[in-house]
């Protein structure tokens, strides 16, 4: 009998991080879908059923209104092919490849989101008026709630343009987010619906970004970064709609929040010393695994320490067995990235302390 071969070190270090992606966007799911029926409700509250639905909220109004025109599959082919005239005029292969790649995500994203949408036959938030309601095959229109069609083709390209121009990744990302909010706000669709679009979307990009033949790893890629922005707006939203907990559970979650907190900055500070590469990529990824851990227990909620703190590690274990990622940044970038963290950590401090349980849910 032969002798099977050991598996990596790498290859063990990818699976565990897989894993652990699984688990957050799992997680942060279930802490998601507790959402659906208040803010269906909240939003019914500030319609008006004219000859159409119209948002009595300003601001909501406008969401809605402009997300819903972005997200428009037609207007996304649009994007694509514009970039392609652009590539052709100015001769950059570089815009043209992100311009095949996001048609071809937003083909993925269509196809996937459309065969979900009848398989699951969830009905739209107009018709449900409880907690219960049926899902089973259909074909029906108005039974095709999950997952959004337009979050799922927003954040397809919006992941293959954030992966082709990273510098302007963010913005594309936010996009997306807006077309997705825009969907709730219109009363079309539960949070979770785009969420699980949202997610659907980025696995689309990921992979369409990628060579064929490294789909396993494109598909890691995508678990892990759906499952850091699921987690964290999910960890957000939490925070806006729920009192901290005041006893004495509450309390230790408080404090293993500052403790770790504090680590993670207390090894930010090594790495910025540090001189060797290997070292300095640990620090650098632990310091932000203790830092969102630590802010994540600071919301006293059990969902959000666990979908973080699943999300975390899967960071971990990925640049710990990939070790990936330049470390040699200009000096000026440095400073951007380091001042970018600091604020962030202030922000979500802020909204800790003074923003909790705000929205009316």
């Amino acid at each position: 009998m032969g002798v099977s071969a050991p598996i990596p070190l790498k290859k063990i270090w990818a699976l565990a991080a897989f894993g652990c992606s699984c688990a957050a966007l799992v997680i942060s799911f279930l802490g998601w879908a507790q959402f659906d029926l208040p803010i269906t409700k909240y939003v019914r509250s500030v319609t008006v059923h004219l000859p159409w639905d119209q948002l009595t909220i300003p601001w909501m109004a406008f969401i809605s209104n402009t997300g819903d025109w972005i997200g428009q599959g037609w207007r996304l082919v649009l994007l694509s092919i514009l970039l392609l005239t652009i590539a052709w005029l100015m001769e950059k292969p570089a815009i043209k490849v992100a311009a095949i790649q996001s048609l071809v995500a937003h083909g993925i994203a269509a196809v996937l989101a459309n065969v979900l949408k009848h398989l699951i036959g969830r009905p739209r938030p107009k018709f449900v008026h409880s907690g219960d309601w049926q899902m089973a095959i259909s074909w029906v229109s108005g039974l095709d709630s999950f997952p959004s069609g337009h979050s799922t083709a927003s954040f397809a390209v919006a992941t293959v343009l954030a992966k082709r121009f990273p510098v302007w990744g963010p913005l594309c990302l936010s996009v997306a987010a807006f077309v997705a909010l825009s969907r709730v706000l219109r009363g079309s669709h539960f949070p979770t619906d785009v969420v699980g679009g949202a997610v659907v979307g980025i696995l689309s990009g990921s992979l369409a970004a990628a060579p064929l033949k490294a789909w396993r790893t494109s598909l890691q890629d995508g678990c892990r970064h759906a499952a850091i922005g699921v987690s964290t707006v999910f960890a957000v939203l939490w925070t806006l709609s729920h009192k901290m907990d005041g006893g004495l559970m509450g309390m230790l979650f408080v404090a293993l929040g500052i403790v770790a907190v504090v680590g993670g900055l207390w090894i930010r500070r090594t790495y910025w010393v540090s001189q060797e590469r290997a070292a300095r990529i640990w620090q650098s990824m632990t310091s932000l695994c203790l830092i969102a851990y630590g802010l994540a227990a600071m919301t006293t909620s059990p969902l959000v320490l666990s979908s973080v703190g699943f999300m975390c590690l899967a960071c971990w274990f990925d640049a710990i067995g990939q070790a990936h990622g330049s470390l040699e940044e200009s000096p000026n970038w440095f400073v951007v990235q380091e001042s970018a963290l600091l604020g962030g950590v202030v922000l979500a401090a802020l909204i800790l302390v003074n923003a909790r349980g705000v929205l009316p849910l």
